[in-house]
């Protein structure tokens, strides 16, 4: 039981895982705004992700509240292509399942639940690999539309912090692997990009739509197909209505959709404010699985 408990945590933990300084003026339905990805070089920007999800499997309800905390800094603008640095702050984790709640937090220790039958703690490693991850780089170089054409910075780090935990053999491995399959170049880039590729990268006014298109293979794995639609410009701020789709055919069949309100400053492209209502259903050897989730985003200038 002991090992299950561990490695849900684990899948959370590793699943989970996404301001305004602007002079405000009346609406205007006239306005029109640059919208692009448009971070300034040397300046920052953090963000604040919280995910209230409620999953019912196979008759069992699960619920699980996470909590994501991270920095980007802009290093280098060519024009074209912004290189930047982003940095995990904090993990925060609530989780309900079978009559247990556990919860995890990279600034706090967990309590111990004692040993498993190879004689270790499991908590003692998970604080020590949450420890490891908090603080940790990675770099990446995003365009104008939001899209992250490159990811690095992961190549070694699942080895430094299985490492610095003293892991060793089997269970280092283990980790290593488990590591490797959530936190790499291909699953950051599609996280990411669920919450930065939404630009047109053009002047838009209110009523313009625009399509994006694109994959994730994090919590709702599958073909994303996203219309972006402005419904409001006050100031530098523009608030867009997000619909989009999810569909997944291979291995498990999945369906599902995103109603979503972004506000955005049209001057860095810094998402504000964003609200996200999920709903998936995913059909796997006979069985029929209903995930509901909300998501809430804030960013803000440093």
């Amino acid at each position: 039981m002991k090992k299950i408990l561990y490695s849900l945590m684990l899948i959370g933990l590793f699943t989970g895982v996404i301001t305004t300084e602007s002079c405000q003026s009346s609406k205007n339905s006239t306005a029109t705004k640059m919208l692009k990805f448009n971070f300034e070089k040397g300046k920052g920007y953090d963000y604040e992700m919280t995910m209230n999800m409620d999953q019912n499997i196979m008759g069992q309800k699960m619920k699980m509240d996470m909590s994501t905390y991270y920095s980007m800094d802009v290093l280098e603008d060519d024009g074209d292509v912004k290189t930047v640095t982003s940095t995990y702050d904090r993990f925060k984790m609530n989780m309900g399942i079978a009559g247990m709640n556990i919860e995890v937090d990279s600034d706090k220790p967990l309590a111990s639940f004692g040993t498993d039958e190879d004689g270790n703690d499991p908590m003692k490693m998970l604080n020590g690999l949450l420890g490891a991850i908090k603080g940790r780089q990675f770099t990446m170089k995003i365009n104008a539309e939001g899209k992250v054409l490159e990811v690095t910075g992961f190549e070694d780090m699942a080895k430094s912090i299985v490492d610095s935990l003293g892991i060793e053999g089997t269970k280092g491995q283990q980790m290593i692997a488990q590591f490797n399959k959530q936190f790499n170049g291909e699953s950051i880039k599609d996280q990411f990009e669920r919450v930065l590729y939404i630009f047109p990268n053009k002047v838009i006014k209110v009523g313009d739509s625009w399509e994006k298109k694109s994959s994730s293979l994090g919590i709702a794995k599958g073909e994303y197909n996203s219309v972006y639609t402005v419904t409001d410009i006050e100031g530098d701020m523009v608030t867009l209505d997000e619909k989009s789709t999810i569909k997944a055919d291979e291995g498990a069949k999945m369906n599902g959709k995103i109603l979503s309100t972004l506000i955005v400053d049209s001057k860095t492209g810094l998402v504000v404010s964003a609200d996200m209502d999920m709903t998936i259903t995913t059909e796997a050897e006979g069985q029929s699985f209903d995930l509901k989730a909300k998501t809430k985003i804030k960013g803000k200038a440093r």
